[in-house]
């Protein structure tokens, strides 16, 4: 997993196809088990690219993406929200929508 530090490295990731994101903080204790979570569960999709994003390192990002709670995990393709869940994460439809866009 990656980690983006800045919003033009955002930007600049989000012009490939099929990126999944995580946003989160430092003091987040749910964090932690929800990107391992993710992370297990993006094994069984290599071709797509897992980033993670501290709204601490980028605080334009929870602004102009509307990020009022962490974790919060975005599903793009070609620079377009396909799929968002934030805090408590409903495994099977985030994996549906991930199957929806292979």
């Amino acid at each position: 997993m990656v980690r983006i530090k800045t919003y033009s490295q955002y930007q600049s990731i989000i012009s490939k196809n099929n990126v999944i994101l995580i946003a989160k903080t430092q003091g987040c204790n749910v964090c932690l088990p929800v990107t391992i979570r993710l992370s297990e569960l993006m094994e069984n999709y290599p071709q797509l690219s897992l980033f993670e994003l501290y709204i601490e390192d980028v605080p334009e990002f929870r602004g102009q993406h509307l990020v009022f709670t962490v974790p919060t995990i975005i599903i793009i393709n070609h620079q377009k929200e396909l799929h968002r869940e934030s805090r408590f994460i409903d495994w099977e439809r985030l994996t549906l929508a991930i199957e929806s866009i292979i």
